[in-house]
């Protein structure tokens, strides 16, 4: 189900935010040179009140190779705990968001950037491993999220049936 940007942005940030924090990352789609989709796990995305957003690019190398060819982006995040997807199917609700949209430029990171991606990856509470993901000079890849589709998972009582979009 299209979602209207516009409208239901403030939940989808809140539902992006709900999912990250219980699987850690989002799928985040692209496509290489030959036209074969990738997926790369993004565990620092950050999201603006204005649709566009950053995450942290240092491990995902293929990416960033696809990201010159083509900039469209698809991203899913879901949240997994077990007992919001139990609620979530109880209730007809989301499931999951897509996004979809277009990458920007690989850039250095900003100081406010580093703090939104601290506060993002805050379970890397130990110097080491935020060094180890943020190193000497971070880097980040900007993107523009121009459409968003609501995963749907629910139970028609009538028809005695799992449905989905």
């Amino acid at each position: 189900m299209q979602l209207d940007l516009d409208r239901d942005w403030p939940a989808i940030l809140a539902y992006v935010d709900q999912a990250m924090k219980a699987t850690y990352y989002v799928a985040l789609a692209t496509v290489d040179p030959d036209g074969v989709p990738t997926v790369t796990p993004i565990g620092s995305l950050v999201l603006n009140a204005d649709r566009t957003g950053f995450f942290l690019e240092r491990f995902p190398r293929t990416l960033g190779r696809n990201a010159e060819q083509n900039k469209n982006f698809c991203f899913l995040a879901e949240n997994t705990r077990k007992w919001q997807i139990l609620q979530q199917v109880r209730k007809g609700g989301y499931f999951g968001v897509k996004l979809t949209g277009v990458l920007g430029e690989r850039r250095p990171a900003t100081p406010a950037d580093v703090t939104r991606i601290n506060h993002r990856i805050r379970f890397t509470r130990r110097k080491r491993a935020e060094q180890m993901l943020l190193g000497d000079a971070p880097q980040v890849r900007d993107l523009t999220v121009t459409r968003g589709d609501a995963i749907i998972l629910g139970y028609d009582k009538a028809n005695r049936t799992f449905t989905g979009s």
